[in-house]
């Protein structure tokens, strides 16, 4: 038996259909399988935004013997060797993120451009329950927020490539979803928060999850959280709504070691954000892609590699670097055992 991981990369700054890729690899020999291109097409798509948007492969979810993989309106369905089968659209994909299979038939969708979490029935296709947590009254009364302006009957899918519903002051940036006894949360990177969609209650707000990406919520009720550009993963109780510690990457030298081999770029995007010049798209150690399997914990970021962490004796165990070029970053990320 042999472990792969599966993972979608993002390349900032190229092309629409050279976005990026979806990629298999094998754990344990560091030999990569199989890949393939990723992008949207049906409808094709003219990006505005150079950074990542409407490029590459997103999240990706395990389910049975097949791989479902977001780009920014579709989801790919793949056999486990990467053979094509089918495509999913909708109009409401718009801005696809991560997924959460929820073992029971359905896979939640994170729409992030129009704020919605979708759950998808996998049988039909069909989307069986939307999430808008913007309508929210309790949601509104805490924040403020006012609903999406949005015709949901309509093909939304080209509707939010420009970056205007993203500053506004109401956009949550809903980019995670995950299911956790029987109830379904979300985060909200714009705020800081995870929430519970179903009762529409705040379990977690902190200012280090603002910008943050990834949700994975374990039996125990333990929150893995991406802290994007602060290169650490965050954990949270959400039993006793807390932050429970920090995993700071770059405190193991293999991850440190990589930090230093980009520290001019990361200097001169510093540099230039200080001085209120348009910085570089790609910034080194972007961490985004986050997986545990029993103890271990796999971590993506850019330049395309992935870290994994022994959770149990918080011991660095491994590294892959699929690309050396800091605009090529992971996105999503699984790890399965395949006989």
């Amino acid at each position: 038996m042999s472990r792969c991981v599966y993972f979608t990369t993002v390349n900032r700054g190229a092309s629409v259909e050279r976005g990026g890729e979806f990629v298999c690899l094998d754990w344990d020999t560091k030999t990569v399988r199989a890949k393939t291109a990723i992008f949207p097409a049906s409808p094709t798509l003219r990006d505005p935004n150079p950074r990542g948007n409407t490029r590459g492969g997103r999240g990706v979810a395990v389910v049975g013997e097949e791989l479902y993989v977001a780009s920014y309106h579709t989801l790919h369905i793949f056999g486990r060797n990467l053979e094509r089968r089918r495509d999913l659209t909708h109009g409401l994909f718009a801005g696809l993120h991560e997924l959460h299979y929820t073992g029971n038939g359905s896979l939640w969708v994170s729409a992030t451009a129009i704020d919605a979490a979708l759950e998808i029935d996998v049988a039909s296709g069909r989307i069986v329950r939307a999430c808008w947590p913007r309508k929210s009254p309790r949601l509104q009364e805490r924040w403020g927020l006012q609903p999406l302006v949005i015709d949901e009957e309509a093909d939304n899918r080209a509707r939010f490539l420009a970056r205007a519903h993203q500053t506004h002051p109401s956009h949550l940036h809903l980019n995670a979803v995950a299911t956790w006894r029987g109830a379904t949360y979300a985060l909200f990177n714009h705020f800081g928060a995870i929430v519970d969609l179903d009762s529409a209650e705040v379990v977690v707000e902190d200012p280090t999850l603002r910008g943050a990406h990834n949700l994975h919520i374990d039996e125990g009720g333990t929150a893995y959280v991406n802290d994007t550009l602060r290169r650490v993963v965050r954990v949270f109780d959400l039993v006793g709504r807390r932050q429970r510690e920090v995993l700071a990457l770059c405190d193991f030298e293999p991850l440190a070691r990589l930090a230093r081999s980009y520290w001019i770029s990361d200097a001169l995007i510093c540099w230039a954000k200080r001085l209120g010049l348009r910085a570089p798209v790609a910034r080194p150690l972007f961490v985004r892609g986050l997986y545990r399997l029993g103890h271990l914990l796999f971590v993506g970021m850019s330049p395309a590699t992935i870290a994994c962490i022994n959770m149990q004796t918080y011991e660095f165990v491994d590294l892959f670097q699929y690309s050396r070029d800091v605009a090529t970053c992971v996105h999503g990320l699984v790890v399965c055992d395949d006989p």
